[in-house]
């Protein structure tokens, strides 16, 4: 019994030593993690503590000295000679472009940029560009510029009333003198209003006014056997007519002649302020150069063009006796540069009103997916109307339209996104750039009023459809498609094939569906009656004061016009401010394949229209094939 006792106790002692070690170990170990708990937030209360009060005595400190030592990066413009030679491209906004990716980089590095993004030019915003004009004309601290727009590209649309800003800055007292190398039609307009023109021994002067000639391709396609599908809706026949004819056809010159009112207004700005005949230049100076009666070399000196010949050595340093040299280097000029003094300009105070308007850009090329350079993607318009209609603060929208239109589909999506801003009370405007016709007038027409810049390209209203097929070449090749389907046409091949009546009459079927719904919406968008609309959609285009006389537009006028019939008239606010709605940024897609129709319209709607075909049904393909896009709106300068 006593050994039993005794060896219960013992075990019992043995557990209890057991447990005490252990919670003396946790005890041990959580007392050194409260300690170094407590010690690490008694530094960051420290440190914390420290850091400020550091601050504040540093901040004190510093603001009572730095005048003593601090120094500006800024350029004082006062009495210096503005400097500004743009070499981009004139846009009414610019898209945001997408972060390059890792992969994209690391192709550039090891194969010269052959991952590169598209490369894209730079761009300068037409109402910014108007705005330098006007802050050089009323800013007194500066009164001279040179000026080269000999790398600007710019529209006929813009070109003029950026003239006509140059000019009116002259005419005030301040001094322009243009110094540039190569003089198209457009650019030697804009420098026409300077105070001066000059130039090198050996410069170019394309003085050729607008026009030019277009591949047609109709022999083409013959030789090489291959069937284009064109289809066209109501009377429009001109449109695509490249793909269809050899030659230019009576109408298609008729529906151009919209560029001889732009080379007369080109001529009389010229006229006025050079008393040089453009006319004569391009069509008769040859001669005088034939004869020998004027030399070459000294051609645009003797016929006006100009004011002074010199090469760029004399010309920098009568710059430099005219206005001074800098205070740095004698040998360099009293000048400060575009953006600098962009940069010397107080920003103005943005307004704190709660009532936005806000301005959408819809620019370049009707398609689907993102915005981008030259390309207006109905996902990122749709996003953009989103964002606009989601805000509360937004009191009005003015829609900015710049686009020759494109894919029927896209623009089509773009109305219905258009029109949830319209059913839920927001007054819109339209404000109509150098160009809205087509798909560009489709989605232009919904507002409660459109404003149009002076001499913009409105209409086109009309649709057309391309497709391609090969049956001749799979014929002279002796390659025979054959198969069965339970289905009639399941396995008919519309690339290999010849088409049965049933399949030309769906196409025709498709696009008459479509260019009716246009023709529909924009009786209805503009209270016009069908058979005036049904006139006006042959696909004819129109200068902005004769879609005026039509019914077309509302109003001659700027965006900033429709900006303020928005707020004021529609909306009726009195105090607002403007927002530029931003675009979205594009997908990183870098692969995606894309082609402008200006420059590659056969390859593009072959390639459009003809790849993957089989994998599309007759309706989808049918109407994903049809384009509100105005092929006649094409210029060149």
């Amino acid at each position: 019994m006593p050994t039993t006792k005794k060896t219960t106790k013992t075990k019992k002692v043995k557990n209890d030593s057991f447990f005490d070690k252990a919670g003396n170990a946790l005890k041990t170990i959580w007392s050194y993690i409260s300690t170094g708990r407590d010690y690490f937030w008694k530094g960051v209360r420290f440190t914390l503590a420290t850091g400020i009060f550091l601050f504040v005595v540093i901040s004190i400190v510093s603001s009572a000295i730095s005048p003593l030592w601090q120094t500006s990066d800024e350029i004082d413009p006062q009495g210096k000679v503005v400097v500004f030679s743009p070499s981009g491209v004139v846009v009414d906004q610019e898209p945001v472009k997408r972060p390059s990716e890792w992969y994209e980089d690391a192709l550039n590095d090891s194969f010269g940029g052959f991952g590169a993004q598209p490369a894209t030019p730079r761009l300068y915003e037409y109402r910014m560009l108007m705005k330098f004009f006007d802050d050089f004309k009323n800013d007194d601290r500066v009164s001279a510029m040179i000026f080269d727009p000999t790398g600007l590209g710019i529209n006929p649309t813009y070109a003029l009333p950026l003239a006509r800003k140059i000019k009116e800055a002259v005419d005030s007292g301040k001094e322009i003198i243009v110094r540039g190398f190569f003089f198209n039609d457009t650019t030697y307009m804009i420098a026409s209003g300077a105070s001066e023109i000059s130039s090198k021994k050996i410069s170019s002067f394309a003085i050729d006014g607008f026009g030019g000639a277009a591949p047609y391709y109709k022999d083409f396609f013959e030789k090489f056997l291959i069937t284009p599908r064109i289809f066209t809706a109501g009377g429009w026949k001109t449109g695509p007519e490249q793909f269809t004819r050899s030659s230019m056809s009576d109408e298609e010159k008729e529906n151009s002649k919209y560029i001889f009112r732009w080379w007369d207004k080109y001529k009389e700005f010229v006229m006025e302020n050079r008393n040089v005949d453009l006319q004569w230049i391009a069509d008769e100076s040859y001669r005088d150069l034939v004869s020998g009666k004027t030399k070459f070399a000294n051609s645009s000196l003797e016929w006006g063009l100009i004011d002074v010949m010199e090469e760029t050595e004399d010309f920098d340093k009568r710059m430099i006796e005219k206005f001074g040299s800098s205070d740095d280097d004698e040998e360099e000029l009293n000048a400060v540069y575009f953006r600098d003094y962009l940069a010397s300009f107080e920003e103005e105070l943005p307004s704190r009103s709660k009532n936005v308007v806000r301005v959408i850009t819809a620019e370049g090329t009707v398609a689907q997916g993102d915005i981008s350079y030259g390309w207006m993607g109905s996902a990122g318009i749709k996003e953009m109307f989103e964002d606009a209609v989601e805000d509360e603060n937004t009191k009005a929208i003015v829609l900015r339209v710049n686009s020759g239109g494109g894919l029927s589909i896209s623009a089509d999506y773009m109305r219905m996104a258009i029109q949830k801003a319209k059913d839920k009370g927001i007054p819109l405007v339209t404000s109509m750039g150098f160009i809205a016709a087509s798909g560009g007038y489709s989605i232009s027409s919904p507002a409660e009023k459109i404003f149009a810049e002076e001499d913009a390209i409105v209409g086109s209203i009309g649709a057309y459809l391309t497709a391609y097929s090969f049956e001749k070449i799979y014929d002279w090749l002796g390659i025979n498609n054959d198969g069965f389907s339970t289905t009639k046409y399941g396995a008919f091949d519309q690339m290999a094939q010849d088409w049965p009546e049933d399949i030309i009459d769906v196409y025709q079927a498709s696009l008459d569906e479509g260019y009716e719904e246009f023709v529909t919406d924009v009786s209805e968008d503009r209270n016009l009656p069908m058979e005036q609309v049904l006139e006006l959609a042959q696909g004819k285009v129109y200068l902005s004061d004769q879609a005026l006389e039509l019914g077309l537009v509302d109003e001659i006028g700027t965006l900033e016009d429709a900006i303020a019939y928005a707020a004021e008239g529609l909306a009726e606010l009195e105090d607002y401010r403007v927002m530029y709605v931003t675009p979205p940024m594009p997908s990183a897609n870098p692969f995606e394949f894309k082609l402008e129709f200006s420059q590659y319209p056969l390859i593009n709607l072959i390639v459009n229209n003809t790849l993957n075909q089989e994998k599309k049904s007759i309706q989808a393909m049918s109407y994903d094939s049809i384009y509100k896009y105005c092929l006649e709106c094409e210029f060149t300068d």
